[in-house]
């Protein structure tokens, strides 16, 4: 009888663990699930921040190119010749 016993409690003890191995197996990929998703969501907003950021220095440099050529188009010369420094003339041509 011992051994019938055995064998009794020896399948008991292995379905409680084969129960609690799939109840781990379950939470397990529950987690994996939620990290999936939270990953997805980080990629989505560094992609999002990436582009932002891109729109930004495409601004940025579009500011500058207009800023140089306001620079460039209010810039003059000033035309001093070497007569017109040895005779001390306070006209200039402008261009």
């Amino acid at each position: 009888m011992t051994d019938k016993n055995d064998v009794e409690e020896n399948a008991e003890q292995t379905l409680i663990t084969l129960e609690q191995l799939s109840q781990t197996l379950e939470v397990m990929t529950h987690v994996v699930d939620r990290l999936k998703q939270h990953m997805t969501r980080q990629m989505s907003l560094n992609a999002e921040l990436f582009q932002d950021e891109e729109k930004l220095r495409q601004a940025e440099a579009e500011e500058r190119a207009e800023a140089s050529k306001k620079l460039k188009e209010k810039s003059f010369v000033v035309e001093i010749t070497q007569q017109e420094l040895d005779e001390g003339s306070d006209t200039k041509t402008v261009h």
